[in-house]
């Protein structure tokens, strides 16, 4: 454990206690709180300096951009991208939120993500079903200390920088009950991206029918299947095109029998041809 300002939280007037709990070339993992006893003064404005997804584990803080407060309460997410001109503010002279964040390197988001909004539509995402599968999926994957399981999990929290943000109302009950379930089924189409999966061969492995397991899983993930395999695919191919692969042998690899399709796909994702993207 160690002493240091943290990015997305820089307040520069008190010291915040760190603790890197996974760290890599793509993304680091960090916990974070204040020392007990401490004297806390929130600054008056900073600017976010990294790409961050920010999950409050405890206690709360208010968050104010674009002249509009938003409060955070255990289970929200904070939703960081550089350049955001944010003022904190706890109501605590030794604040006690505790928060759990993941942060990106900046080009491992266009190759998982492509193209990004501008601006993000809100930086806040109230608890709910998907970010709470999300954090516990993080939290079961540092616990095994793999670290494909570990980025695996992390690169799954990067879809709320894009345009699906885990903001839809439950609709589903008891979905919780299959948490493992979609869990295995979304790290089976990461690791194989390349397979013919389906929706029938996905359930089957879940031992659920085909129609309930694409409800649950669109309730758990936030997506529903067949876009979290395109995601994986053209991600998947994104990194073997910067690797230097050919666009034939990216798109057969990575999942596509059509290369056209995989073309259309890609420009759709990424904004620009494959044939262009390591270039």
């Amino acid at each position: 454990m160690s002493f240091s300002f943290c990015n997305e939280f820089p307040y520069r007037l008190a010291m915040n206690r760190v603790s890197t709990i996974f760290s890599s070339e793509a993304i680091v993992i960090e916990r974070f709180d204040h020392p007990e006893g401490c004297s806390h003064q929130d600054p008056k404005s900073e600017q976010t300096e990294d790409t961050v997804v920010t999950f409050l584990e405890s206690g709360a803080f208010d968050v104010m951009q674009d002249r509009e407060w938003w409060r955070f309460d255990p289970g929200d997410v904070l939703v960081s991208t550089p350049g955001l001109q944010r003022t904190y503010r706890h109501l605590q002279s030794c604040p006690s939120d505790v928060c759990f964040s993941v942060k990106f390197a900046p080009d491992i988001i266009e190759t998982a993500l492509g193209r990004l909004p501008r601006n993000l539509p809100c930086l806040k995402i109230a608890s709910g079903v998907p970010s709470n599968f999300a954090y516990h999926w993080l939290i079961e994957a540092i616990n095994a200390a793999t670290s494909m399981d570990v980025e695996s999990a992390a690169f799954h929290c990067a879809v709320v920088l894009g345009p699906h943000r885990w903001e839809r109302p439950p609709r589903l009950s008891g979905a919780g009950a299959y948490t493992r379930k979609m869990r295995t089924a979304c790290m089976a189409i990461s690791a194989h991206c390349e397979a013919n999966h389906s929706l029938t061969s996905l359930a089957a492995d879940a031992r659920m029918s085909p129609f309930y397991f694409a409800r649950v899983f669109s309730e758990l993930v936030g997506e529903p299947p067949h876009r979290y395999l395109l995601r994986s695919r053209l991600r998947h191919a994104a990194g073997m095109l910067n690797e230097g692969a050919h666009v034939t042998e990216a798109a057969v690899k990575s999942g596509f029998a059509d290369v056209n399709h995989f073309s259309k796909a890609f420009r759709r994702h990424y904004g620009i041809p494959p044939s262009r993207y390591s270039s």
